[in-house]
This record gives structure tokens, C-alpha cells and sequence, in this order.
């Protein structure tokens, strides 16, 4: 069920608090391994206080060596992760012990942006991934996912988003909850590397989906440079013939045919801002979404 008692997330990490039995701080509205340090694991999650991207502090979540607990590894069943960096929305639950996840959301957003950066060990990835669901009597639906991942190193906080992919058997229906995973090491096989840090700061939510348009969609989308400045670069995995460029209150501006998955748009006339890009196939069907910045 959602946690209603829970306090809610903090999207731009200002505030942090002590994890149960221990002098070490968690997010508010976030649970890591670090309630685990009392029972000999490393700390994993940190408040970053050097060089956040934006206010006081932001997420700092190194991959270590998991000790005190079976953390289930929800890719490979019947195995545990045995090395792992992890920040997720929930709270941690004293009796039974474990993770209560999820906070209370209601809306069918599009698009989560955020800001960060890596240093990946060789071999290493980092993730977000998100889930939207409903309670449905005795069982939960899940409404829309979304996934961003990276095993690129980048030393300074650049803007990225997941866009999210509705299931179309849940057409108009509004979700109750919000589950969000943010991982400093792949765990979907084996890879995660000891000593993995990812940065995250400034978390935002935008656009509304009232249709299911992109479900389905595992069509990565890289966008280089973001921000932004002279021109901008978009690559697709997937069947990209189309891309519309729309400003923040979804106002379309831009309209582009794209070749072999790919384009490069001039930004000199654009205005500095955030930015919404929709990516289609050849039938026009939406294939990704998300957002890019300008600046000058």
C-alpha cells in the first residue's frame, strides 16, 4: 500500500535525516542501504555538500558491498544483490524490517528530469527507473514506467529525463502512487562494480499524458551537448523519422525530419530555456519523449 504516513520526497535533497539506529542521514522521503551501517555495510548514500548542483546539498550514492541484510535481487529471483548503490522513494519499516516503497502521487506525467553525473567504475552503469501504480483490491497495477541509464563518466551535472510509457490498458486511469529507483550499479545481471558514484540533484515532474501513446517504447534517446548552446544532437535506437521540439507549456515551435535515427538542429534562434522534444516513427506513433536546455 502507499505510505501515507511517510514524509514526502525530497526531490531537491535540502533536507536529510537519521536512518533508524543510526547517526547517518538518508533524504527525506528516501531509503537507502544506509540502515544497514549499523550492522557493518559501508555507507552508500551521502550528502554532498562540496559541489550540489543546485542549493545546499545533492545525492551522492556509491556502489559497496552489501552487509547486515538479503537484499533480493528483483532481476535474477532466488539470488540476492550482493553489491549495490541504492536511493529510493520509501521509508524504512522497523517491524517486519525491510522497505516500505512508494509515496502518495496523482497525476499521468510525462516526463522526470533531473540533473547528474558519474564515475563509473569499468563496466558499470547507473539507472533511474520509475514506476507508476494503482491499488486495485487485493493487488497493484502498474500504470506507466520509464528508465533512463548511462555508463558514460561525465564530471559536471548535465540535464537528463525519462519519459514515461503508459500501458494502454489503463487508459485514463490515475495513478496513486509513485515508486522511484535510483541506482549507482547495474543490477539486471551481473556487473556492479564496487566504488560506482552517481550524482542526482533536482528532480522535477512535468507534462500530462491522456492517452497511451508511448507504452511500450524502449527506444533510448542520447541528446549531446545538454545543455545546449549552438546546436544539438539527437540519436535514437529506434525507427526515428520525426522530431517536434515544443517549449515548456507544450507549445509546438519546431518540426524536423530526421535520417538514420538521427539530427542535428541548429539552437542560435532558439531562446534560453527548457525544452520538450517528441521523437516519432514512420507512422507518426510516438516513440520517446523528454526534455533538453539552452543557454547562452
Amino acid at each position: 500500500m502507499v505510505i501515507g504516513a511517510q514524509a514526502q520526497p525530497d526531490f531537491g535533497f535540502e533536507t536529510w535525516n537519521n536512518v533508524p539506529f543510526g547517526t547517518v542521514q538518508d533524504p527525506q522521503g528516501w531509503a537507502s542501504l544506509n540502515a544497514l551501517v549499523s550492522f557493518g555495510c559501508a555507507q552508500s548514500v551521502y550528502k554532498e555538500t562540496v559541489s550540489p548542483f543546485a542549493g545546499t546539498a545533492s545525492a551522492k550514492i556509491t556502489t559497496v558491498k552489501v552487509i547486515g541484510a538479503a537484499i533480493p535481487n528483483p532481476y535474477v529471483v532466488g539470488t540476492n544483490l550482493d553489491t549495490a548503490g541504492l536511493l529510493v522513494v520509501g521509508v524504512i519499516n522497523i517491524s517486519p524490517p525491510g522497505i516500505k516503497y512508494g509515496y502518495n502521487y496523482s497525476w499521468r506525467s510525462e516526463i522526470l528530469s533531473f540533473q547528474s553525473k558519474y564515475t563509473p567504475m569499468a563496466g558499470d552503469s547507473a539507472f533511474v527507473l520509475v514506476y507508476l501504480t494503482k491499488w486495485n483490491n487485493n493487488h497493484r497495477d502498474t500504470i506507466a514506467t520509464g528508465k533512463y541509464a548511462t555508463g558514460a563518466s561525465t564530471s559536471s551535472y548535465s540535464l537528463n529525463s525519462l519519459s514515461m510509457n503508459y500501458n494502454p490498458a489503463f487508459i485514463g486511469v490515475q495513478p496513486d502512487s509513485e515508486r522511484i529507483f535510483i541506482s549507482s550499479s547495474i543490477f539486471s545481471h551481473f556487473g556492479a562494480k564496487i566504488g560506482s558514484t552517481f550524482y542526482i540533484d533536482d528532480l522535477v515532474w512535468s507534462g500530462y499524458n491522456s492517452v497511451n501513446d508511448v507504452y511500450g517504447a524502449v527506444n533510448n534517446v542520447s541528446i549531446y551537448p545538454n545543455p545546449a548552446h549552438n546546436d544539438v544532437t539527437f540519436k535514437c535506437s529506434g525507427d526515428a523519422s520525426f522530431i517536434e521540439i515544443s517549449d515548456i507549456t507544450g507549445r509546438l515551435i519546431y518540426s524536423y525530419s530526421m535520417t538514420n535515427n538521427k539530427i542535428n538542429i541548429q539552437t542560435e534562434t532558439f531562446s534560453p530555456g527548457i525544452f520538450i522534444y517528441s521523437i516519432q516513427n514512420q507512422k507518426k506513433e510516438v516513440i520517446n519523449r523528454g526534455r533538453f536546455e539552452i543557454i547562452k
